[in-house]
């Protein structure tokens, strides 16, 4: 099956004013497929909305080209794309009533007013507002307000909606509730998503695909286990999630595994391919994966460390902690079934142990020439 949008090498510049030019996009070429819900994700000024603005039409392109269901869209004007956007302000029109608001893009091309009727009330009742037709935007909640906006892009049946972080002025309950409701609906209406976040656990809730950007350019892009447990760079393994990384090089090499050594001495066998001896790496560890204690009968890293700060959290206790040689430790750890107590206190001493299967390898640049 053919892809519903397919970029190829999208470049977009601005000029400054004082004469200069910053490359916003540089060659991005992405795929989505039918029915997939990909996320855009990435710091502020990587490219992410200019992105979604050239899929929907609201920036052109210096180079490259976008084809929407097999068709060229490249040149086309934004109202004649068969997509539409959900703003992060949602742009509704305080003036009309939500009813309207919905019918908006129906109005315009003339639909039969029956037609109108009947599709407003049936978006009505699937974005659970139904009774609520005659009122107007002001006496809505935030909640109901993006479903508001949701509703009125939805109606039009576009091939593609983009969603330019329209969660973000949400509080967090609102946000959470907000962010089911969106992929019910998704799968309910069988198009593509493309939504544009900075927030990694909402990318990482919502998403089939992230794609994460940085610079204008593409720096990984997978399921959101792919990126949480395989990131490729040390900058996907820092935005993707909390990290531990540790540096280090590679002392022995096979055709399967590595011997790699860290900073304070200890070595530790990976199982990784296509490495060679004296190349730099990192080693990646998430804060869940660090135990207390030592496990003998297992191969790994070892860290004796004085917590700094301890958080309760609900289930587990988060622990921000210092290593005797300076190495900052982030671990998530929860209590035993059998005890409640909490797991140390802050400037006790503690000791780490980190699996090795749960290890993974980032190569940096070779040590030797």
């Amino acid at each position: 099956m053919s892809p519903i949008l397919n970029i190829t090498g999208a470049t977009k510049r601005f000029h400054t004013p004082d004469g200069k030019s910053v490359t916003a996009l540089d060659d991005v070429s992405l795929r989505v497929e039918q029915n997939e819900f990909v996320t855009l994700l990435g710091p502020s000024g990587c490219g992410k909305t200019t992105l979604l603005r050239a899929i929907s039409g609201f920036e052109g392109l210096e180079s490259g080209a976008i084809e929407i269901a097999g068709s060229p869209v490249t040149h086309l004007p934004a109202h004649k794309r068969p997509v539409n956007t959900v703003f992060q302000n949602y742009a509704l029109f305080p003036h009309m009533t939500i009813a309207k608001n919905i019918a908006y893009s129906l109005d315009v091309a003339d639909t039969p007013k029956k037609e109108i009727s009947e599709r407003v009330g049936k978006m009505l009742d699937i974005v659970g507002l139904a009774g609520f037709g005659d009122r107007k935007i002001n006496q809505l909640s935030g909640g109901q307000r993006q479903r508001v906006a949701l509703a009125r892009s939805l109606i039009a049946q576009p091939k593609i909606l983009l969603l330019d972080e329209p969660l973000s002025a949400l509080d967090k309950n609102l946000r959470h509730k907000m962010q089911q409701e969106l992929k019910s609906l998704q799968a309910e209406f069988g198009i593509a998503f493309v939504f544009v976040t900075h927030d990694q656990e909402e990318a990482l809730t919502m998403s089939d695909r992230i794609v994460v950007l940085s610079d204008g350019k593409i720096q990984q892009h997978g399921t959101p286990e792919d990126l949480y447990r395989r990131p490729k760079t040390e900058f996907v393994a820092r935005f993707v999630g909390e990290s531990n990384l540790f540096e280090g090089h590679v002392v022995e090499a096979s055709s399967q595994n590595a011997l790699v050594q860290i900073g304070n001495g200890q070595k530790v066998s990976i199982n990784k391919s296509g490495l060679r001896e004296g190349v730099k790496v990192k080693l990646l560890a998430r804060p869940e994966d660090l135990s207390v204690g030592h496990n003998a009968d297992r191969e790994g890293l070892k860290f004796k460390a004085k917590i700094d700060q301890l958080f309760f959290v609900g289930a587990d206790y988060q622990i921000l902690a210092t290593t005797h040689d300076g190495l900052a430790i982030k671990a998530t750890l929860r209590p035993s079934a059998q005890s409640r107590d909490p797991i140390g206190s802050p400037r006790s001493e503690i000791e780490f142990f980190i699996d090795k299967e749960a290890l993974h390898v980032i190569a940096a640049e070779a040590v030797h020439e």
